[in-house]
């Protein structure tokens, strides 16, 4: 199976990631989130969780997780979902590399780049040299991106042996391609070799470390580097904390978010609007939405633009605390009133707010739906398209309904629409092949998920905790100890971090086994 990155919908990451720092006005006063705020537009009883469907039977879904709240590791698959807007579809064609880079060599403008190696390529004129440093730089780049470190490896060598010495977006492209695949260890080799050949790190690549760090959850590591920042002079930006907020957030740790808002403006930076989008979304995770809703008051108090990423944020909150009227309408509000612009990840917001309460017969007849305006010829879909289905054959729509039928106990459909997805060429995400894995492992069929497990290998897409911990999971529902064992330990062995979900699947399989 050919590796190959989907288009993923907009949301707050890949806002905040691809932000360019502006300039700072000053900064607000400290917000303080008071305990039992209370929005106007949101009362306290939209907290309150409703079971995910109402039949008679018991479900599947319940029996295996023994709780009426969303399991944990789908919790977290939730989280992966929003970490793939990170990847891009696929490599840029040549008419699009050549809007990012003019071909008129009289003309220099910034490349549209992303925020590890934005602040590199200044407005200032670039002697012949830098511009052959630019070229290989751009390779490097869409090396990276690509996830071809072997490439982008050969490339920096070439660099070398043409004479042409390597700068720092040059390093700080190298040492992203690591973090990214949180290989720290290869990540601090490049940032030490960058010092001894006297390139010096800047706030990009002190971020880009942050982040690798943060990515494995190491906090302490990443606020010594932090730390190291600060000592050397090198003033963080705003991006640098938006990436330490971001990453607590996808580690489920609000508390240390918080800490790192307030840092931010002690420093006397000005929070915008993805900062506020990142903290509105970590306490919309942990179900705090009095003090998501406080925040976004504050945010319109110090005249910051909301734009689509924090609508839809909030759509979202309330979507996860099951109040999805809520969701629609302030899908009404934000969109259809205020005409703001429309993302793929808005339409599938809107989407899970439709189907979340709605019974079986209803979630397939919007599948079938959606069917078949795909099968409408081109032109008919681009006269009339449906609100929720313009964005078309998306990986993100068919993961989202495969999740609806999961929840529903129907697993033949599950099955289906996985199928139906390949059958029109979409390549599945990390979330899509982690919600086939849980509806093996409901049966419990441990052989399936691990075979799924060595599909997302050979597709050359690179597991996660939460992936190991179902399939260890559907290994202890089976009984089968030894191999729950085993595959922790392979986790361990690929240098992945257990989460709190993995524990608790470890502890539990050993207690079956008694």
């Amino acid at each position: 199976m050919a590796s190959r990155h989907l288009c993923y919908s907009r949301s707050v990451i890949l806002d905040v990631l691809r932000a360019i720092v502006s300039r700072s006005p000053p900064p607000p006063p400290s917000i303080v989130l008071r305990k039992g705020y209370s929005h106007p537009c949101h009362a306290t009883n939209f907290i309150t969780r409703a079971p995910l469907h109402q039949h008679n039977s018991t479900s599947l879904y319940r029996r295996f997780v023994h709780t009426k709240q969303v399991q944990p590791l789908e919790q977290e698959l939730e989280v992966m979902e929003v970490l793939q807007e990170l990847e891009p579809e696929r490599a840029p064609t040549q008419r699009e590399r050549s809007k990012q880079c003019p071909r008129d060599k009289n003309s220099v403008q910034r490349q549209k780049l992303p925020w590890w190696i934005k602040g590199h390529y200044g407005s200032r004129k670039l002697k012949p040299k830098s511009q052959k440093n630019r070229k290989y730089n751009r390779g490097i780049y869409y090396a990276v991106l690509q996830q071809q470190m072997n490439k982008a490896i050969k490339l920096f060598k070439e660099m070398e042996d043409k004479g042409l010495k390597p700068d720092v977006s040059t390093y700080t492209m190298i040492i992203h391609g690591y973090c990214r695949a949180t290989d720290m260890d290869r990540a601090i080799k490049w940032f030490h070799r960058m010092k001894r050949n006297q390139v010096e790190p800047d706030v990009f690549t002190y971020t880009t470390m942050i982040d690798g760090y943060m990515r494995m959850a190491d906090v302490p590591n990443a606020e010594g580097l932090f730390r190291s920042m600060m000592t050397k002079g090198i003033r963080p930006n705003r991006v640098t904390y938006n990436t330490l907020m971001h990453q607590s957030i996808m580690q489920l740790d609000i508390e240390t978010a918080v800490r790192f808002w307030s840092n931010l403006v002690k420093a006397g930076l000005r929070p915008d609007v993805y900062s506020y989008a990142i903290m509105i979304h970590g306490l919309g995770m942990e179900g705090q939405l009095d003090k998501a809703w406080q925040l976004y008051d504050n945010m319109v108090q110090q005249q910051i633009n909301v734009n689509e990423v924090v609508a839809t944020t909030l759509m979202g909150m309330h979507v996860k605390a099951h109040d999805n009227n809520h969701a629609i309408q302030l899908f009404r509000r934000f969109f259809i009133q205020d005409r703001r612009p429309l993302t793929a990840h808005t339409r599938n917001v809107l989407l899970n707010a439709l189907i979340a309460n709605a019974d079986l017969p209803t979630i397939q007849s919007y599948y079938q739906q959606y069917l078949d305006f795909l099968n409408l010829p081109k032109d008919q879909r681009a006269a009339s398209p449906p609100i929720l289905f313009e964005a078309g054959a998306h990986v993100v729509t068919f993961t989202t309904f495969m999740r609806s039928f999961l929840r529903r106990d129907d697993l033949p459909m599950v099955s289906q629409v996985y199928q139906d997805m390949m059958a029109r060429g979409i390549k599945p995400t990390i979330v899509t092949y982690g919600i086939l894995m849980l509806a093996h492992a409901y049966i419990p069929d441990p052989h399936s998920c691990n075979k799924i497990l060595q599909e997302i290998k050979a597709a050359g897409l690179a597991p996660n905790a939460v992936l190991y911990t179902i399939v260890m999971r559907a290994w202890a529902k089976a009984g089968k100890w030894e191999e729950t064992k085993k595959t922790y330990e392979e986790m361990k062995a690929a240098n992945i971090q257990p989460t709190k979900s993995t524990m608790s699947a470890l502890h539990w399989g050993s207690r079956q086994s008694k």
